[in-house]
Protein backbone atom coordinates (compact mmCIF):
# COMPACT_ATOMS: atom_id res chain seq x y z
CA UNK A 1 0.00 0.00 0.00
CA UNK A 2 2.86 2.40 0.68
CA UNK A 3 4.01 2.65 -2.97
CA UNK A 4 0.39 3.22 -4.01
CA UNK A 5 -0.05 5.90 -1.34
CA UNK A 6 3.18 7.59 -2.43
CA UNK A 7 2.00 7.56 -6.05
CA UNK A 8 -1.39 9.00 -5.06
CA UNK A 9 0.28 11.76 -3.03
CA UNK A 10 2.58 12.58 -5.94
CA UNK A 11 -0.42 12.92 -8.27
CA UNK A 12 -2.20 15.20 -5.80
CA UNK A 13 0.90 17.35 -5.43
CA UNK A 14 1.20 17.67 -9.20
CA UNK A 15 -2.44 18.70 -9.53
CA UNK A 16 -2.53 20.91 -6.43
CA UNK A 17 1.00 22.14 -5.72
CA UNK A 18 1.71 23.26 -2.17
CA UNK A 19 2.29 27.05 -2.03
CA UNK A 20 5.86 28.12 -1.33
CA UNK A 21 4.91 29.85 1.94
CA UNK A 22 3.22 26.68 3.16
CA UNK A 23 6.25 24.58 2.29
CA UNK A 24 8.46 27.04 4.12
CA UNK A 25 6.53 26.95 7.38
CA UNK A 26 6.26 23.16 7.33
CA UNK A 27 10.02 22.91 6.76
CA UNK A 28 10.60 25.10 9.81
CA UNK A 29 8.80 22.70 12.12
CA UNK A 30 6.97 23.49 15.36
CA UNK A 31 9.76 24.85 17.57
CA UNK A 32 11.39 26.99 14.90
CA UNK A 33 8.02 28.33 13.75
CA UNK A 34 7.19 29.42 17.28
CA UNK A 35 10.49 31.25 17.57
CA UNK A 36 10.65 32.83 14.14
CA UNK A 37 7.20 33.54 12.70
CA UNK A 38 6.03 37.14 12.97
CA UNK A 39 4.27 37.81 16.27
CA UNK A 40 0.67 39.02 16.27
CA UNK A 41 -0.22 42.63 17.02
CA UNK A 42 -2.28 43.36 20.13
CA UNK A 43 -5.62 41.61 19.85
CA UNK A 44 -8.73 43.53 18.84
CA UNK A 45 -10.41 42.66 22.18
CA UNK A 46 -8.77 42.90 25.64
CA UNK A 47 -10.02 39.45 26.69
CA UNK A 48 -7.84 37.61 24.18
CA UNK A 49 -4.40 37.33 22.65
CA UNK A 50 -2.89 35.72 19.56
CA UNK A 51 0.50 34.21 18.77
CA UNK A 52 1.24 34.88 15.10
CA UNK A 53 0.50 37.73 12.70
CA UNK A 54 -1.97 36.64 10.02
CA UNK A 55 -0.38 39.19 7.69
CA UNK A 56 2.68 36.94 7.48
CA UNK A 57 1.91 34.82 4.41
CA UNK A 58 3.46 31.76 6.04
CA UNK A 59 0.99 32.11 8.91
CA UNK A 60 -2.05 32.56 6.67
CA UNK A 61 -1.05 29.46 4.68
CA UNK A 62 -0.52 27.55 7.93
CA UNK A 63 -4.04 28.43 9.09
CA UNK A 64 -5.48 27.60 5.66
CA UNK A 65 -3.79 24.18 5.66
CA UNK A 66 -5.38 23.28 9.00
CA UNK A 67 -8.83 24.71 8.29
CA UNK A 68 -9.37 23.40 4.78
CA UNK A 69 -6.83 20.58 4.31
CA UNK A 70 -6.98 19.01 7.79
CA UNK A 71 -3.20 19.24 7.84
CA UNK A 72 -1.68 17.34 10.74
CA UNK A 73 1.64 19.11 10.12
CA UNK A 74 -0.11 22.45 10.42
CA UNK A 75 -2.02 21.38 13.52
CA UNK A 76 1.24 20.25 15.14
CA UNK A 77 2.82 23.68 14.58
CA UNK A 78 -0.27 25.53 15.83
CA UNK A 79 -0.73 23.16 18.77
CA UNK A 80 2.88 23.62 19.84
CA UNK A 81 2.53 27.42 19.78
CA UNK A 82 -0.69 27.46 21.80
CA UNK A 83 0.66 24.89 24.23
CA UNK A 84 3.67 27.12 24.95
CA UNK A 85 1.35 29.98 25.87
CA UNK A 86 -1.02 27.75 27.86
CA UNK A 87 1.92 26.52 29.94
CA UNK A 88 2.64 30.12 30.89
CA UNK A 89 -0.98 30.49 31.98
CA UNK A 90 -0.75 27.36 34.14
CA UNK A 91 2.30 28.75 35.92
CA UNK A 92 0.76 32.17 36.47
CA UNK A 93 -2.69 31.29 37.85
CA UNK A 94 -3.15 31.27 41.63
CA UNK A 95 -2.68 28.01 43.49
CA UNK A 96 -5.79 25.89 43.37
CA UNK A 97 -6.95 27.14 39.96
CA UNK A 98 -6.90 24.82 36.96
CA UNK A 99 -6.40 25.88 33.36
CA UNK A 100 -9.15 24.44 31.16
CA UNK A 101 -8.69 24.46 27.36
CA UNK A 102 -11.84 24.64 25.22
CA UNK A 103 -11.90 24.67 21.38
CA UNK A 104 -14.05 27.18 19.55
CA UNK A 105 -17.08 25.11 18.48
CA UNK A 106 -18.59 24.91 15.01
CA UNK A 107 -22.17 24.14 14.00
CA UNK A 108 -23.40 20.75 12.84
CA UNK A 109 -23.86 22.26 9.39
CA UNK A 110 -20.23 23.37 9.21
CA UNK A 111 -19.01 20.02 10.53
CA UNK A 112 -20.95 18.21 7.81
CA UNK A 113 -19.50 20.51 5.17
CA UNK A 114 -15.90 20.33 6.37
CA UNK A 115 -15.91 16.99 8.16
CA UNK A 116 -14.00 18.23 11.20
CA UNK A 117 -13.39 21.13 13.56
CA UNK A 118 -9.90 22.56 13.00
CA UNK A 119 -9.75 23.82 16.60
CA UNK A 120 -10.26 20.29 17.88
CA UNK A 121 -7.28 19.18 15.76
CA UNK A 122 -5.17 21.86 17.44
CA UNK A 123 -6.47 20.89 20.89
CA UNK A 124 -5.53 17.24 20.22
CA UNK A 125 -1.96 18.36 19.57
CA UNK A 126 -1.92 20.43 22.76
CA UNK A 127 -3.13 17.41 24.73
CA UNK A 128 -0.45 15.21 23.15
CA UNK A 129 2.26 17.68 24.16
CA UNK A 130 0.95 18.06 27.70
CA UNK A 131 3.15 15.33 29.18
CA UNK A 132 3.05 16.90 32.64
CA UNK A 133 -0.77 16.95 32.57
CA UNK A 134 -0.90 20.52 33.82
CA UNK A 135 -3.93 21.40 31.69
CA UNK A 136 -7.52 20.20 31.48
CA UNK A 137 -9.44 19.83 28.21
CA UNK A 138 -13.13 19.91 27.33
CA UNK A 139 -14.06 19.54 23.66
CA UNK A 140 -17.72 20.47 23.99
CA UNK A 141 -18.16 22.76 26.98
CA UNK A 142 -19.93 25.28 24.75
CA UNK A 143 -22.01 24.63 21.64
CA UNK A 144 -22.48 26.77 18.58
CA UNK A 145 -26.24 26.69 18.24
CA UNK A 146 -26.79 29.03 15.32
CA UNK A 147 -25.31 28.73 11.86
CA UNK A 148 -24.16 31.92 10.15
CA UNK A 149 -22.48 32.71 6.86
CA UNK A 150 -18.70 33.00 6.94
CA UNK A 151 -17.47 35.91 9.03
CA UNK A 152 -14.74 36.73 6.51
CA UNK A 153 -17.39 37.89 4.03
CA UNK A 154 -18.86 40.49 6.43
CA UNK A 155 -17.89 43.98 7.53
CA UNK A 156 -17.39 44.82 11.21
CA UNK A 157 -20.99 45.92 11.86
CA UNK A 158 -22.40 42.75 10.29
CA UNK A 159 -20.03 40.58 12.33
CA UNK A 160 -21.02 42.20 15.61
CA UNK A 161 -24.71 41.81 14.81
CA UNK A 162 -24.30 38.24 13.62
CA UNK A 163 -22.90 36.79 16.86
CA UNK A 164 -25.95 37.43 19.06
CA UNK A 165 -27.13 34.21 20.76
CA UNK A 166 -24.50 32.28 18.85
CA UNK A 167 -23.42 29.96 21.69
CA UNK A 168 -24.94 27.95 24.51
CA UNK A 169 -23.55 25.95 27.41
CA UNK A 170 -23.47 22.18 27.13
CA UNK A 171 -24.94 20.91 30.40
CA UNK A 172 -23.79 17.34 29.68
CA UNK A 173 -20.17 18.49 29.44
CA UNK A 174 -20.57 20.45 32.66
CA UNK A 175 -21.81 17.29 34.39
CA UNK A 176 -18.75 15.39 33.15
CA UNK A 177 -16.45 17.89 34.86
CA UNK A 178 -18.22 17.13 38.13
CA UNK A 179 -18.00 13.37 37.53
CA UNK A 180 -14.21 13.67 37.16
CA UNK A 181 -14.07 14.99 40.75
CA UNK A 182 -12.81 18.33 39.54
CA UNK A 183 -13.60 21.54 41.45
CA UNK A 184 -17.31 22.39 41.52
CA UNK A 185 -16.64 26.11 41.86
CA UNK A 186 -16.61 27.40 38.29
CA UNK A 187 -14.63 30.47 39.30
CA UNK A 188 -11.72 28.14 40.19
CA UNK A 189 -11.11 27.49 36.49
CA UNK A 190 -9.02 29.65 34.18
CA UNK A 191 -10.76 28.83 30.89
CA UNK A 192 -8.95 29.39 27.61
CA UNK A 193 -10.99 29.23 24.40
CA UNK A 194 -8.70 28.44 21.47
CA UNK A 195 -9.35 29.43 17.86
CA UNK A 196 -7.39 29.50 14.63
CA UNK A 197 -7.88 33.21 13.82
CA UNK A 198 -9.26 36.26 15.60
CA UNK A 199 -10.28 39.14 13.32
CA UNK A 200 -12.68 41.67 14.87
CA UNK A 201 -12.95 39.47 17.96
CA UNK A 202 -16.77 39.46 17.88
CA UNK A 203 -17.11 35.66 17.77
CA UNK A 204 -14.50 35.13 20.46
CA UNK A 205 -16.08 37.74 22.72
CA UNK A 206 -19.50 36.09 22.31
CA UNK A 207 -18.03 32.72 23.33
CA UNK A 208 -16.23 34.27 26.31
CA UNK A 209 -19.39 36.02 27.50
CA UNK A 210 -21.36 32.76 27.26
CA UNK A 211 -18.93 31.04 29.61
CA UNK A 212 -18.71 33.99 31.98
CA UNK A 213 -22.50 34.17 32.28
CA UNK A 214 -22.42 30.49 33.23
CA UNK A 215 -20.10 31.21 36.15
CA UNK A 216 -16.69 30.70 34.55
CA UNK A 217 -15.52 34.14 35.62
CA UNK A 218 -11.97 33.80 34.35
CA UNK A 219 -12.45 33.04 30.66
CA UNK A 220 -10.13 34.32 27.96
CA UNK A 221 -9.38 33.73 24.30
CA UNK A 222 -6.22 32.49 22.58
CA UNK A 223 -5.76 32.12 18.84
CA UNK A 224 -3.05 30.97 16.50
CA UNK A 225 -3.24 34.16 14.45
CA UNK A 226 -4.58 37.70 14.38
Amino acid sequence: MRPLRAFFNAVLEALFPVPTAEREVFAMGASSSFRNLLRAPRCSIPEACSVFAYGDERVSKLVWSIKYKKSREGAAIAGHALHQVARLFSRAVPEGMRVLIVPMPITKVRRRQRGFNQCELILDEMRRLDIERRLLYANDLILRVRHTSRQTTKDRTERLEGVKDLFAMNETALAKLTEQKLPCDRSSYFVVIIDDVITTGSTMRAAIETLRRAGFTYTYGLSVAH
